[in-house]
Protein backbone atom coordinates (compact mmCIF):
# COMPACT_ATOMS: atom_id res chain seq x y z
CA UNK A 1 0.00 0.00 0.00
CA UNK A 2 1.13 3.55 -0.91
CA UNK A 3 1.79 5.57 1.92
CA UNK A 4 0.43 8.75 1.01
CA UNK A 5 -2.88 9.00 -0.92
CA UNK A 6 -3.13 12.88 -1.42
CA UNK A 7 -0.89 14.26 -4.53
CA UNK A 8 2.62 15.65 -4.02
CA UNK A 9 2.41 19.56 -5.07
CA UNK A 10 5.67 19.88 -7.09
CA UNK A 11 6.47 23.39 -7.16
CA UNK A 12 7.66 24.75 -10.49
CA UNK A 13 11.27 25.31 -10.85
CA UNK A 14 13.51 24.96 -13.64
CA UNK A 15 14.95 22.07 -12.48
CA UNK A 16 14.68 18.95 -14.68
CA UNK A 17 11.28 17.12 -13.47
CA UNK A 18 12.67 13.44 -13.15
CA UNK A 19 15.07 15.42 -10.60
CA UNK A 20 12.70 17.24 -9.00
CA UNK A 21 10.44 13.92 -8.58
CA UNK A 22 13.62 12.17 -7.40
CA UNK A 23 14.21 14.93 -4.84
CA UNK A 24 10.70 14.58 -3.07
CA UNK A 25 11.09 10.85 -2.92
CA UNK A 26 14.60 10.99 -1.70
CA UNK A 27 13.24 13.52 1.03
CA UNK A 28 10.93 11.64 2.28
CA UNK A 29 12.89 8.06 2.23
CA UNK A 30 15.25 10.71 4.75
CA UNK A 31 12.21 11.95 7.08
CA UNK A 32 11.59 7.94 7.73
CA UNK A 33 8.63 8.07 5.66
CA UNK A 34 9.90 4.63 4.44
CA UNK A 35 11.80 1.99 6.28
CA UNK A 36 15.04 0.35 5.28
CA UNK A 37 14.60 -2.62 2.71
CA UNK A 38 10.97 -1.65 2.15
CA UNK A 39 9.98 -2.73 -1.35
CA UNK A 40 8.73 0.78 -3.15
CA UNK A 41 5.19 0.57 -4.89
CA UNK A 42 5.19 0.06 -8.86
CA UNK A 43 5.98 3.44 -11.34
CA UNK A 44 2.53 3.44 -12.64
CA UNK A 45 1.46 4.04 -9.01
CA UNK A 46 3.81 6.51 -8.04
CA UNK A 47 3.32 8.40 -11.15
CA UNK A 48 -0.27 8.87 -10.10
CA UNK A 49 0.62 9.92 -6.72
CA UNK A 50 2.94 12.50 -8.00
CA UNK A 51 0.94 13.30 -11.21
CA UNK A 52 3.97 12.86 -13.72
CA UNK A 53 4.56 10.92 -16.45
CA UNK A 54 5.36 7.41 -16.09
CA UNK A 55 8.48 7.72 -18.03
CA UNK A 56 9.23 11.01 -15.56
CA UNK A 57 8.78 8.61 -12.35
CA UNK A 58 10.63 6.16 -14.29
CA UNK A 59 13.71 8.41 -14.61
CA UNK A 60 13.57 9.13 -11.33
CA UNK A 61 13.61 6.26 -10.11
CA UNK A 62 16.50 5.48 -12.06
CA UNK A 63 18.02 8.44 -10.53
CA UNK A 64 18.11 6.70 -7.04
CA UNK A 65 19.21 3.78 -8.34
CA UNK A 66 21.89 5.27 -9.85
CA UNK A 67 22.86 7.53 -6.64
CA UNK A 68 22.58 4.23 -4.41
CA UNK A 69 18.96 4.84 -2.43
CA UNK A 70 17.24 2.61 -4.22
CA UNK A 71 18.28 -1.05 -5.19
CA UNK A 72 16.62 -2.37 -8.25
CA UNK A 73 15.94 -6.28 -8.22
CA UNK A 74 15.53 -8.25 -11.42
CA UNK A 75 11.54 -9.71 -11.02
CA UNK A 76 11.16 -8.32 -7.81
CA UNK A 77 10.58 -4.65 -7.52
CA UNK A 78 12.81 -1.84 -6.04
CA UNK A 79 13.98 -1.58 -2.68
CA UNK A 80 14.50 1.22 -0.24
CA UNK A 81 18.84 0.53 0.53
CA UNK A 82 19.80 1.11 4.04
CA UNK A 83 21.37 4.34 4.98
CA UNK A 84 24.56 2.90 6.21
CA UNK A 85 24.98 0.98 2.67
CA UNK A 86 24.00 4.34 0.54
CA UNK A 87 27.48 5.56 0.97
CA UNK A 88 28.50 2.23 -1.31
CA UNK A 89 26.45 2.81 -3.95
CA UNK A 90 27.80 3.84 -7.41
CA UNK A 91 28.07 7.29 -8.34
CA UNK A 92 29.04 9.76 -10.91
CA UNK A 93 29.48 13.04 -10.49
CA UNK A 94 27.69 13.93 -14.67
CA UNK A 95 24.18 12.42 -15.41
CA UNK A 96 24.66 10.38 -18.41
CA UNK A 97 22.82 9.78 -21.16
CA UNK A 98 23.23 7.78 -25.42
CA UNK A 99 22.70 9.28 -28.03
CA UNK A 100 21.31 6.45 -30.49
CA UNK A 101 19.44 6.70 -33.69
CA UNK A 102 16.25 6.24 -34.05
CA UNK A 103 15.30 3.86 -37.01
CA UNK A 104 18.42 1.47 -35.57
CA UNK A 105 16.83 -1.20 -36.57
CA UNK A 106 15.86 -0.21 -40.14
CA UNK A 107 19.59 1.12 -40.80
CA UNK A 108 21.40 -2.27 -39.94
CA UNK A 109 19.84 -4.68 -37.87
CA UNK A 110 23.35 -6.29 -37.48
CA UNK A 111 25.45 -3.82 -36.20
CA UNK A 112 23.29 -1.52 -33.47
CA UNK A 113 21.46 -3.71 -31.61
CA UNK A 114 24.89 -5.76 -30.62
CA UNK A 115 26.19 -2.59 -29.72
CA UNK A 116 23.76 -1.03 -27.60
CA UNK A 117 23.45 -4.59 -25.65
CA UNK A 118 26.93 -4.18 -25.08
CA UNK A 119 26.67 -0.58 -24.07
CA UNK A 120 23.61 -1.77 -21.84
CA UNK A 121 25.31 -4.78 -19.89
CA UNK A 122 27.79 -2.91 -19.13
CA UNK A 123 26.29 0.08 -17.64
CA UNK A 124 23.83 -2.76 -15.18
CA UNK A 125 27.09 -4.63 -14.25
CA UNK A 126 28.60 -1.10 -13.04
CA UNK A 127 25.29 -0.52 -11.34
CA UNK A 128 24.72 2.83 -13.37
CA UNK A 129 22.34 4.12 -16.13
CA UNK A 130 22.51 6.05 -18.77
CA UNK A 131 19.44 8.09 -20.75
CA UNK A 132 19.18 7.27 -24.17
CA UNK A 133 17.68 9.38 -27.17
CA UNK A 134 17.27 9.28 -30.01
CA UNK A 135 17.47 11.45 -33.29
CA UNK A 136 14.96 13.99 -31.68
CA UNK A 137 18.04 15.72 -29.58
CA UNK A 138 19.16 17.61 -32.34
CA UNK A 139 16.63 19.70 -32.47
CA UNK A 140 15.58 19.67 -28.55
CA UNK A 141 19.13 19.92 -26.91
CA UNK A 142 16.97 21.19 -23.53
CA UNK A 143 15.93 17.37 -23.67
CA UNK A 144 19.78 16.55 -21.91
CA UNK A 145 20.43 17.66 -18.46
CA UNK A 146 22.97 20.69 -17.88
CA UNK A 147 26.39 19.12 -17.09
CA UNK A 148 25.43 15.44 -18.62
CA UNK A 149 28.43 13.39 -20.07
CA UNK A 150 27.15 12.10 -23.63
CA UNK A 151 27.74 9.07 -25.80
CA UNK A 152 27.27 9.90 -29.44
CA UNK A 153 27.38 7.15 -32.25
CA UNK A 154 28.77 8.92 -35.17
CA UNK A 155 28.39 7.52 -38.93
CA UNK A 156 27.60 10.35 -40.82
CA UNK A 157 28.44 14.45 -41.04
CA UNK A 158 25.30 15.37 -38.95
CA UNK A 159 26.14 13.28 -36.19
CA UNK A 160 29.74 15.05 -35.71
CA UNK A 161 27.70 18.55 -35.95
CA UNK A 162 25.90 17.40 -33.31
CA UNK A 163 28.77 16.04 -31.05
CA UNK A 164 30.73 19.04 -31.65
CA UNK A 165 27.65 21.67 -30.73
CA UNK A 166 27.21 19.40 -27.40
CA UNK A 167 30.59 19.84 -26.46
CA UNK A 168 30.50 23.64 -27.23
CA UNK A 169 27.37 24.23 -25.32
CA UNK A 170 29.70 22.95 -22.13
CA UNK A 171 28.73 18.94 -21.85
CA UNK A 172 31.58 16.56 -21.61
CA UNK A 173 31.37 14.27 -24.80
CA UNK A 174 32.33 10.60 -26.18
CA UNK A 175 32.59 9.70 -29.80
CA UNK A 176 31.69 5.86 -30.68
CA UNK A 177 33.24 5.78 -33.79
CA UNK A 178 36.44 7.41 -34.71
CA UNK A 179 36.52 11.30 -34.40
CA UNK A 180 38.59 12.98 -36.34
CA UNK A 181 37.66 16.61 -36.36
CA UNK A 182 39.09 19.98 -34.55
CA UNK A 183 37.52 19.35 -31.26
CA UNK A 184 39.11 17.72 -28.07
CA UNK A 185 36.66 14.47 -27.95
CA UNK A 186 37.47 11.28 -27.43
CA UNK A 187 36.50 7.90 -28.91
CA UNK A 188 36.00 4.49 -28.96
CA UNK A 189 36.42 2.84 -32.11
CA UNK A 190 36.84 0.16 -33.53
CA UNK A 191 39.90 -0.25 -36.65
CA UNK A 192 38.04 -1.07 -39.67
CA UNK A 193 40.93 0.55 -41.79
CA UNK A 194 42.99 -2.38 -40.03
CA UNK A 195 40.98 -5.27 -40.61
CA UNK A 196 40.64 -4.60 -44.18
CA UNK A 197 44.10 -4.51 -44.81
CA UNK A 198 44.11 -8.02 -43.02
CA UNK A 199 41.46 -9.09 -45.15
CA UNK A 200 44.18 -7.81 -48.60
CA UNK A 201 47.36 -9.17 -46.37
CA UNK A 202 45.44 -12.61 -46.29
CA UNK A 203 44.17 -12.70 -50.03
CA UNK A 204 47.96 -11.31 -51.23
CA UNK A 205 49.19 -14.18 -48.95
CA UNK A 206 47.16 -16.42 -51.12
CA UNK A 207 48.85 -15.60 -54.65
CA UNK A 208 45.95 -13.03 -55.36
CA UNK A 209 47.26 -9.61 -57.08
CA UNK A 210 44.08 -8.40 -58.80
CA UNK A 211 41.90 -7.46 -56.16
CA UNK A 212 38.56 -5.64 -56.09
CA UNK A 213 36.77 -3.59 -53.11
CA UNK A 214 33.15 -3.36 -53.22
CA UNK A 215 32.56 0.57 -51.71
CA UNK A 216 30.05 1.12 -48.85
CA UNK A 217 27.96 4.37 -48.82
CA UNK A 218 30.10 7.31 -50.08
CA UNK A 219 29.30 9.15 -46.94
CA UNK A 220 29.51 6.58 -44.10
CA UNK A 221 32.43 6.90 -41.78
CA UNK A 222 32.98 3.27 -41.54
CA UNK A 223 32.55 2.88 -45.02
CA UNK A 224 35.30 5.29 -45.33
CA UNK A 225 38.25 3.51 -43.15
CA UNK A 226 37.22 0.21 -45.00
CA UNK A 227 37.67 1.95 -48.10
CA UNK A 228 40.90 3.72 -47.02
CA UNK A 229 42.57 0.40 -45.02
CA UNK A 230 42.44 -1.22 -48.54
CA UNK A 231 43.56 1.83 -50.52
CA UNK A 232 46.71 1.73 -47.82
CA UNK A 233 46.82 -2.50 -48.40
CA UNK A 234 47.05 -1.58 -52.15
CA UNK A 235 49.66 0.65 -51.97
CA UNK A 236 51.58 -1.53 -49.26
CA UNK A 237 51.26 -4.62 -51.79
CA UNK A 238 51.99 -2.62 -54.82
CA UNK A 239 48.86 -4.47 -56.55
CA UNK A 240 48.44 -2.49 -60.07
CA UNK A 241 45.42 -4.85 -60.85
CA UNK A 242 43.22 -3.40 -57.78
CA UNK A 243 39.96 -2.00 -58.64
CA UNK A 244 37.00 -0.50 -56.89
CA UNK A 245 33.31 -0.40 -57.18
CA UNK A 246 29.75 0.07 -55.54
CA UNK A 247 28.32 2.29 -52.61
CA UNK A 248 26.27 0.75 -50.45
CA UNK A 249 26.19 -2.24 -47.60
CA UNK A 250 23.54 -3.91 -48.72
CA UNK A 251 22.54 -7.55 -50.87
CA UNK A 252 21.76 -5.44 -53.82
CA UNK A 253 24.74 -3.10 -53.68
CA UNK A 254 26.98 -5.72 -53.33
CA UNK A 255 25.64 -7.42 -56.47
CA UNK A 256 25.33 -4.46 -58.88
CA UNK A 257 29.12 -3.37 -57.59
CA UNK A 258 30.48 -7.57 -58.29
CA UNK A 259 28.92 -7.61 -61.54
CA UNK A 260 30.76 -4.59 -62.66
CA UNK A 261 34.43 -5.26 -61.37
CA UNK A 262 33.88 -9.21 -62.73
CA UNK A 263 33.34 -8.16 -66.05
CA UNK A 264 36.04 -6.41 -66.53
CA UNK A 265 38.52 -7.15 -69.11
CA UNK A 266 40.80 -7.88 -66.47
CA UNK A 267 38.84 -9.17 -63.86
CA UNK A 268 39.85 -9.51 -60.28
CA UNK A 269 40.47 -12.97 -58.58
CA UNK A 270 39.57 -11.96 -54.91
CA UNK A 271 36.89 -9.42 -53.43
CA UNK A 272 36.82 -7.70 -50.41
CA UNK A 273 33.58 -6.32 -49.49
CA UNK A 274 32.46 -3.28 -47.12
CA UNK A 275 29.54 -5.69 -45.28
CA UNK A 276 28.82 -9.12 -45.49
CA UNK A 277 25.46 -8.29 -46.99
CA UNK A 278 27.48 -6.83 -49.76
CA UNK A 279 29.68 -9.81 -49.61
CA UNK A 280 26.48 -12.08 -50.35
CA UNK A 281 25.26 -10.14 -52.94
CA UNK A 282 28.91 -10.65 -54.38
CA UNK A 283 28.62 -14.58 -54.13
CA UNK A 284 25.52 -14.62 -56.20
CA UNK A 285 26.74 -12.31 -58.82
CA UNK A 286 29.42 -14.66 -59.18
CA UNK A 287 27.52 -17.15 -59.51
CA UNK A 288 25.40 -15.98 -61.98
CA UNK A 289 28.51 -14.96 -64.35
CA UNK A 290 29.41 -18.79 -63.73
CA UNK A 291 32.44 -18.54 -61.47
CA UNK A 292 32.26 -20.75 -58.57
CA UNK A 293 33.53 -19.41 -54.87
CA UNK A 294 36.32 -19.74 -53.72
CA UNK A 295 38.10 -21.81 -56.72
CA UNK A 296 36.95 -18.97 -59.50
CA UNK A 297 36.47 -15.85 -57.33
CA UNK A 298 37.53 -15.78 -53.59
CA UNK A 299 35.53 -13.29 -51.68
CA UNK A 300 35.80 -11.45 -48.21
CA UNK A 301 33.24 -9.99 -45.90
CA UNK A 302 32.96 -7.52 -43.36
CA UNK A 303 31.28 -7.88 -39.76
CA UNK A 304 31.10 -11.36 -38.74
CA UNK A 305 27.01 -11.18 -39.11
CA UNK A 306 25.14 -14.34 -38.18
CA UNK A 307 24.44 -14.84 -41.77
CA UNK A 308 28.30 -15.11 -42.41
CA UNK A 309 28.87 -18.64 -41.26
CA UNK A 310 25.58 -20.18 -42.94
CA UNK A 311 26.53 -18.53 -46.60
CA UNK A 312 27.77 -20.86 -49.21
CA UNK A 313 30.17 -20.83 -49.17
CA UNK A 314 30.66 -19.77 -45.11
CA UNK A 315 32.13 -16.35 -45.28
CA UNK A 316 35.47 -15.10 -44.65
CA UNK A 317 35.15 -11.93 -43.07
CA UNK A 318 37.08 -9.33 -40.47
CA UNK A 319 34.99 -9.57 -37.02
CA UNK A 320 33.60 -6.67 -35.35
CA UNK A 321 33.24 -6.70 -31.78
CA UNK A 322 30.26 -4.69 -31.72
CA UNK A 323 29.76 -6.30 -28.31
CA UNK A 324 32.80 -5.04 -27.13
CA UNK A 325 32.12 -2.13 -28.09
CA UNK A 326 29.49 -1.09 -26.79
CA UNK A 327 30.79 -1.90 -22.98
CA UNK A 328 33.81 -0.53 -23.94
CA UNK A 329 32.10 2.77 -24.70
CA UNK A 330 29.80 2.80 -21.32
CA UNK A 331 32.76 2.06 -19.37
CA UNK A 332 34.56 5.69 -20.99
CA UNK A 333 31.60 7.32 -20.35
CA UNK A 334 31.08 6.41 -16.83
CA UNK A 335 34.81 7.69 -16.51
CA UNK A 336 34.03 10.56 -18.01
CA UNK A 337 30.61 11.39 -16.00
CA UNK A 338 33.15 10.52 -12.99
CA UNK A 339 34.69 13.68 -13.65
CA UNK A 340 37.74 12.10 -15.50
CA UNK A 341 39.84 12.91 -18.30
CA UNK A 342 39.37 9.91 -20.83
CA UNK A 343 42.01 8.67 -24.14
CA UNK A 344 40.81 7.14 -27.08
CA UNK A 345 39.76 3.44 -26.83
CA UNK A 346 40.52 1.38 -30.23
CA UNK A 347 39.58 -2.52 -30.72
CA UNK A 348 41.46 -4.46 -32.83
CA UNK A 349 39.09 -6.49 -35.54
CA UNK A 350 40.10 -10.42 -36.40
CA UNK A 351 39.95 -11.77 -39.44
CA UNK A 352 37.85 -15.05 -39.27
CA UNK A 353 38.85 -17.45 -41.90
CA UNK A 354 36.08 -19.96 -43.34
CA UNK A 355 35.42 -21.79 -46.99
CA UNK A 356 35.23 -18.40 -49.35
CA UNK A 357 38.81 -17.73 -50.01
CA UNK A 358 41.47 -19.86 -51.75
CA UNK A 359 44.68 -19.56 -53.45
CA UNK A 360 45.12 -18.47 -56.71
CA UNK A 361 46.78 -21.48 -57.93
CA UNK A 362 47.92 -19.85 -61.40
CA UNK A 363 49.64 -16.92 -59.79
CA UNK A 364 51.43 -18.89 -57.44
CA UNK A 365 52.74 -21.46 -59.93
CA UNK A 366 53.59 -18.66 -62.02
CA UNK A 367 55.86 -17.43 -58.81
CA UNK A 368 57.83 -20.56 -59.15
Amino acid sequence: MIKKTSPVNLKKTSVVKHREVASTLRQEIESGLWKSDERLPGELELARRFEVAHMTMRQAIANLVEEGVLLRVRGKGTYIVPKEQQEAGPRTVHPMALLFPSDAQRLDPYYFPELLEGFQQAMEAAGHRAAIHGDEIASSPHLLEPGSAVACLLFEDAQVQMIERLRDNGLRVLSINRYSGRRSIPSVYIDDAKGVESAVNHLVGLGHERIGFVRGPATNFDAMDRLRGFRDAVKQHGLRGASEAGEGFNEASGYAAAIQLLTQTHRPTAIVCASDLAALGAIKAARDLGLSSPRGLSIVGFGDFSVADYMLPALTTVRQARLALGRSAAESLIELASGKDISDVVLQPDLILRESTAENRSALMAAR
